[in-house]
């Protein structure tokens, strides 16, 4: 298979995104958050959709899971080895969860427990308040490798 890049090389891609909602939650500092959003369900936050895109939240149903794509707005770049929680030796970035990444995109699965208007209020918060978000997904385990 070959592949054309007849645009600009690679390198000079610069992606820009803006959020589509923040986050309202307890956790204000960095080291009061739970290590991920599968271990802290008994907490709950707020994701507040921007108006212009309150349309797009249609069909999420309460009870229901979904994957929400946010920013480590506080986090900083990190370099492109280290040693990962809870693992003894050195190991790339990409096959971690560290919140300290080249492009800051964190990924939380959580549960909707309430959908008011253009709110969403979900279990399983891992994200600090004020959090933007970039975009929210439906998750289905069918989907995923077992």
């Amino acid at each position: 298979m070959i592949f054309s890049n007849t645009c600009r090389r690679r390198e000079e891609i610069k992606i820009i995104m803006e959020p589509i909602g923040y986050i309202k939650s307890e956790f204000k500092q960095k080291q009061e958050l739970p290590r991920q959003s599968v271990l802290n369900t008994d907490k709950r936050a707020i994701l507040e959709i921007l108006p212009k895109y309150k349309e797009g939240i249609e069909g999420i149903k309460e009870n229901t899971y979904g994957i929400i794509l946010f920013h480590f707005h506080q986090s900083t770049s990190s370099p492109l080895k280290l040693i990962p929680h809870g693992k003894e030796e050195m190991s790339g970035v990409f096959s971690s969860r560290s919140p300290n990444r080249p492009n800051g995109i964190g990924m939380s699965i959580v549960k909707f427990t309430k959908i008011e208007g253009s709110t969403l209020e979900f279990e399983g918060v891992d994200m600090l308040d004020g959090t933007p978000v970039l975009d929210i997904k439906p998750y289905n385990p069918e989907l995923n490798p077992k």
